[in-house]
């Protein structure tokens, strides 16, 4: 796929490898000289260095031939203009980051709803490793109002030979894997003990559901 990158700090950076390695057509647009000095020797991607806010910068990054367009800068109001730029030009994909909740009533005026809130990440990933050492967390999702995690079934659970539509009222159950095994579980699926099961689940909800397990 084609890819633009905005911003070349941290996470620019570290996504753009990754999304190279993947065989990703990258390109990252850093708006400092030395910087984007710096990753062009680092990155094995077109690195321009610009305002990627600005719509000739965009141009020259093809934007009008691209799949998805990343504004992963450090400004909100500059994410904003991208991601609006992005819509112009009809990207399929336009993610952002978002670096103060305050902003989020500007990125929903501009229609952009695919946001990363970087910070809220990390401060909920370090809250759950000091609540639940050793369970691993896979993530977060809408906003960071849901959380994704993993978590086995024990056999004083309440949950043990009930099915997934019983289970799971109020969480998802994305996937078990069993004996070695990745299963995608349907509403007849019945959980067993030992089972390690995948969880979507509100923020506000996951110390209600660990209970239970």
């Amino acid at each position: 796929m084609k890819i633009i990158v905005v911003g070349g700090g941290k996470i620019g950076e570290a996504l753009s490898k990754v999304l190279v390695k993947e065989r990703n057509d990258v390109v990252l647009i850093e708006k400092n000289e030395r910087v984007a000095e710096e990753l062009a020797e680092s990155l094995d991607a077109l690195v321009l260095q610009g305002d990627g806010s600005e719509k000739g910068m965009l141009r020259d990054a093809n934007i009008d031939s691209t799949d998805i367009v990343i504004a992963a800068t450090n400004d909100d109001k500059v994410n904003v203009l991208v991601c609006m730029l992005a819509k112009e030009a009809k990207v399929p994909t336009i993610v952002s980051r978002i670096n103060r909740q305050e902003s989020e009533k500007e990125f929903s005026k501009a229609g952009i709803e695919s946001l990363i809130d970087a910070t809220a990440t990390v401060v909920h990933a370090f809250k759950k490793a000091i609540e639940r050492p050793g369970k691993p967390l896979v993530g977060f999702t809408a906003g960071g109002r849901a959380e994704i995690f993993e978590i086995s079934v024990r056999k004083e659970s309440k949950l043990v030979n009930k099915t997934v539509a019983e289970a799971a009222k109020d969480f998802s159950i994305t996937c078990i894997y069993r004996n070695e095994k990745l299963h995608t579980p349907k509403p007849e699926t019945k959980i067993m003990e030992g089972d390690i099961l995948t969880i979507c689940a509100p923020i506000d909800e996951v110390k209600k559901i660990e209970a239970v397990f």
